[in-house]
């Protein structure tokens, strides 16, 4: 570690003693948490609701130790001095010792923490001095000051680049880090927004978005309390982007993240994949409405229902099934819980019929005997019943028919359950999905505004491998059969949003009743399968304008030289959308020509080239996918790291090197998008690698 001298030395010291001391406060919290901890997990429990209670206080404490060992890393980043000398340290967590006033640490989400983010000289909120640390795990490295009053330095202050200059110079490690030391002031706003519903993140490459959209998560479970006790779900477009974000909210101290993509939401893995033509027309919201068709066909569509009890048919006319029917639909149930309800409904009717069939039938025979012996056996019984003391009458056939024994017989009777089951299925969602895709006529009647070619594409051989496209399918098929998941969160990140589908939202928002989400992306970089053009259109059809929109404007990542080189691909697949502006300079864009047959070389001769000039710099190679095996057998991997362009969205490299930027653009529809993406990576530098049949 280098000797700082002077002035600066002074106040590095400081801050390295303050730093410390919050250290052991923080020890002591982690100790006794983990001692709490062993403590519940060792104690003896006497019955069921004892081992409930101690489960539920080792889950909390559990969870607290979590959170604790998230935060241990950069503990302390920043503080602020108030112009009443007052002067307050941010961290990753708030800490108080008993007995002071002030805390020891202030929450990064906390109100008081606020003016650290927003504070300018034109609006310093009360403070004098806003102060970044530099360090690393508990050991300040340096200190970096910003005067905010007017007022001129003074003995303690050290101006000088802050630590957003830090950042954006650091290498890329391939993971995503936290920002919750450089924040500015646009970001903040949204990550402190008090909009408990939707928020909508949009802004061109670079400009943070997921990063404000996963602080914003963490600021959300730290001030909405309902919101934290179910969780946050991060949902991504594929595995290669969920693990780069992976560290971030367990670093901000929330532990209770799950990560996944729409497979993994919905619980399935897609063994083949669509066509774009295929894919777009399984992602339209008319598929909703054509599942819930076929799942309604197969509930006792029409007709009487007979079946053996005992030795005897026993019927009900169509007008009971219907009745059974609508009343099982009414209370919304789902179709196999539904299913049940129909089911008891027809042992009801089932019952009355037998009990009715029952009293004709003692009625019928007390009238023989009567009239062949001239004796009425009820009113002799009710004579016998007088003598002894009773003034009760029997009913016809009362005494003989038990209704609650012959109910519970019936409901217990596989005889009739099967005869149920002809009326009424059980359902799978595979069974649901495959009824509608793999049947022209069903396609055709549920369908009826897509064209038979339309038709045609979405046409599946039953037991085939499901595609990603048909996952939402399935999950749709999942809430009309068995209800909604066994899971809900309390808020959702929703990245690179503009590649859902109106089936996909649908896979998301089951997952969030609440409405509490933060949905970030970009339509300039939006993929093939997507249908929506802008958030209205994406997000109408089922939240309305219920969201809040908010609009990032600054690139902290992409150089202007790098986005200069895009403006007129950027005209080409956003028009009107405008370009965000860099505060980067950087180094203008190479381009590299080599013969077809040798741009493979080219490229590993320009990685060793990189490697040896910026060693320790991240270098991704962003090609076509199709040329994805190649460059892996040719030992690409080895340099750099090798990324297809269709799962570019997201990532970032220090730099970049796009392997024949025409293959990308044509290499599927929407490939222009593609590009953009692929030279939007970088943080430094930016490669392209051209095939030149002259060279």
């Amino acid at each position: 570690m280098a000797e700082i001298h002077g002035d600066a030395g002074q106040q590095v010291e400081l801050e390295r003693v303050q730093v410390s001391a919050i250290g052991e406060l923080f020890d002591e919290r982690l100790a006794g948490a983990r001692a709490q901890l062993r403590e519940v997990l060792a104690a003896v429990a006497d019955g069921a609701g004892a081992v409930y209670e101690r489960e539920v206080a080792a889950g909390r404490l559990a969870g607290e130790v979590r959170r604790l060992e998230g935060a241990e890393g950069g503990l302390v980043f920043g503080r602020i001095d108030l112009a009443d000398g007052t002067a307050l340290r941010i961290g990753r967590l708030g800490l108080q010792r008993d007995g002071d006033e002030l805390p020891v640490l202030v929450d990064w989400r906390a109100a008081a923490a606020r003016a650290f983010y927003e504070a300018t000289p034109v609006h310093p909120m009360g403070l004098r001095r806003r102060r970044h640390l530099s360090v690393a795990d508990r050991t300040v490295l340096g200190v970096s000051d910003e005067l905010l009053d007017g007022s001129a330095p003074a003995a303690g202050d050290v101006l000088g680049d802050g630590p957003l200059a830090a950042a954006l110079q650091a290498r890329r490690t391939g993971r995503m880090g936290t920002a919750v030391a450089t924040l500015q002031v646009e970001q903040d706003a949204i990550v402190r927004s008090p909009h408990r519903g939707v928020t909508v993140v949009q802004g061109g490459p670079g400009t943070g978005k997921t990063v404000v959209a996963l602080h914003r998560a963490a600021y959300v479970l730290y001030a909405f309390p309902k919101a934290a006790e179910r969780g946050v779900l991060v949902l991504g477009p594929n595995a290669r982007f969920l693990d780069y974000v992976s560290q971030v909210l367990p670093s901000l101290g929330e532990n209770d993240v799950v990560l996944a993509t729409c497979e993994e939401l919905a619980g399935v893995r897609p063994g083949a994949a669509d066509g774009f033509a295929a894919a777009r027309l399984k992602g339209r919201a008319d598929l909703a409405g054509a599942l819930a068709a076929v799942v309604r066909a197969r509930q006792a569509p029409d007709g009487e229902f007979a079946v053996r009890v005992g030795q005897e048919w026993v019927r009900l006319d169509a007008a009971e099934v219907a009745g059974a029917r609508e009343a099982a639909r009414a209370g919304g149930a789902a179709h196999n819980r539904a299913r049940e309800l129909f089911l008891e409904l027809l042992v009801d009717a089932l019952v009355d019929t037998l009990a009715r069939g029952t009293a004709e039938t003692l009625e019928r025979l007390d009238a023989e005997v009567a009239l062949l012996t001239g004796i009425d056996l009820d009113r002799m019984a009710a004579r016998d019943l007088h003598r002894l003391g009773l003034d009760a009458e029997p009913t016809a056939g009362g005494e003989e028919f038990d209704a609650d024994a012959v109910r519970a017989a019936l409901l217990d009777d596989a005889h009739l359950d099967r005869a149920v089951e002809r009326l009424w299925p059980r359902l799978t969602p595979a069974e649901v999905v495959d009824a509608l895709l793999a049947d022209p006529a069903v396609l055709a009647a549920h369908l009826p505004q897509l064209t038979d070619t339309e038709r045609e594409l979405l046409l599946r051989t039953p037991g085939a491998p499901w595609t990603g496209a048909d996952v939402p399918l399935l999950d749709e098929a999942a809430a009309l059969v068995d209800g909604p998941p066994a899971r809900d969160f309390g808020h959702v990140v929703v990245d690179e949003a503009q590649e859902l589908t109106a089936m996909q939202w649908r896979t998301v928002l089951r997952r969030c009743p609440s409405r509490s989400m933060t949905l970030v992306g970009d339509f300039a970089q939006a993929g093939p399968a997507a249908t929506a053009r802008d958030w209205d259109e994406a997000l109408a059809p089922h939240l309305g304008r219920r969201f809040d929109l908010r609009t990032l404007t600054v690139s902290y990542r992409t150089t202007q030289q790098i986005l200069a080189t895009t403006g007129e691909l950027l005209r080409r697949i956003a028009p009107g959308q405008p370009p965000v502006r860099s505060i980067r300079q950087g180094d203008e864009p190479r381009t590299v020509t080599a013969a077809p047959e040798r741009l493979v070389d080219a490229l590993l001769h320009e990685l060793r080239t990189q490697a040896a000039a910026h060693p320790g710099d991240l270098l991704g190679v962003v090609c076509a996918d199709d040329r994805l095996p190649a460059l892996a057998a040719a030992g690409v991997e080895h340099h750099a790291r090798l990324v297809p362009a269709s799962e570019a969205r997201g990532l970032e490299f220090d730099e970049a090197l796009v392997l024949d930027p025409d293959g990308i653009a044509t290499a599927r529809p929407a490939g222009e998008r593609d590009l953009y993406v692929a030279l939007t990576r970088a943080t430094k530098r930016l490669c392209t690698l051209r095939p030149d049949p002259n060279a």
